[in-house]
Order: structure tokens, then C-alpha cells, then sequence
């Protein structure tokens, strides 16, 4: 059995350590001020995701991450789209309806895998990942 609550809090830690990453290799003051701006964000959300799964309750509290955080170059908002895809879903890990909750699951998994691969640092990632199922980074909760 997967625990999803588990997972979740896992996906907020692989954000973190991509921004602590981005965060060394900032380019100028204003630069890191943003990333550090999200990190804050990030970690409030991550304290408590399903009171901040709803988008219009993180506009209220100010935890609406700026998407040049998450990008390196102008180019590549790869990461920005992985963290909004992941938030758009969170509402549903809970859903009574069995499609929207699998659904959420999945991405969910999809979105760690996703994320573990831009942070890995292995050589031979672009050979492994494809092959590794999304379900081998969730965190798996005991059954009585």
C-alpha cells in the first residue's frame, strides 16, 4: 500500500532540494531573492497541502510561486510545469470518487518520478529512468 500523504511530503522535499540547487547557481541578487521567495512559499505549502490544494486560498495567503524560480534559463520552465501540474491535482488525493483519486495518484507518482530525474546527478539517468515505474519512489505505508 502506497501512502500518499507520504509521497506528497516527499514530492515537496525533491522541490526543495531542486531550488536549494538553483539557489547556488543564482545568477544575480534578485535572482536568488526569488528563489528563496519560493522556497518559503514551497515549504509553507508543503506544511499544510491540503489547506493550500485549493489555487484561490494560496492567492489569498501570498503562496502563489513565481515561475522564474523554477527556471534556469528563459527557456526551460520544465520544473515550473511539473510543480503546477502536481498542485492542480492535490485536491483529489482525497476525492471520494475512485477515478479522481487514482488520477491524482498517478500524477502525483508521475510528478516525483519527474522530479527525482532532474535532481538525480547518475550519468546513466537518461538509460534508467524510462525503465523505473513511478511507483518505486513512493513511499510505501504499512498494512496491518
Amino acid at each position: 500500500m502506497i501512502d500518499y500523504d507520504a509521497t506528497l511530503q516527499k514530492f515537496f522535499e525533491e522541490i526543495l532540494k531542486f531550488l536549494d540547487k538553483r539557489a547556488t547557481r543564482a545568477h544575480d541578487k534578485k535572482e536568488l531573492e526569488r528563489i528563496k521567495k519560493a522556497r518559503t512559499q514551497v515549504e509553507a505549502i508543503a506544511k499544510d497541502p491540503k489547506k493550500y490544494a485549493d489555487y484561490n486560498t494560496r492567492v489569498k495567503n501570498g503562496l502563489v510561486v513565481a515561475p522564474e524560480a523554477f527556471m534556469p534559463n528563459e527557456h526551460d520552465n520544465s520544473v515550473f510545469l511539473i510543480y503546477n501540474r502536481a498542485m492542480n491535482n492535490i485536491e483529489n488525493l482525497d476525492s471520494d470518487f475512485d477515478y479522481h483519486r487514482a488520477e491524482a495518484q498517478k500524477v502525483l507518482l508521475n510528478m516525483l518520478k519527474q522530479m527525482k530525474y532532474k535532481n538525480s546527478t547518475n550519468l546513466l539517468k537518461d538509460f534508467a529512468y524510462p525503465f523505473i515505474s513511478p511507483t518505486r519512489f513512493a513511499v510505501k505505508g504499512k498494512t496491518k
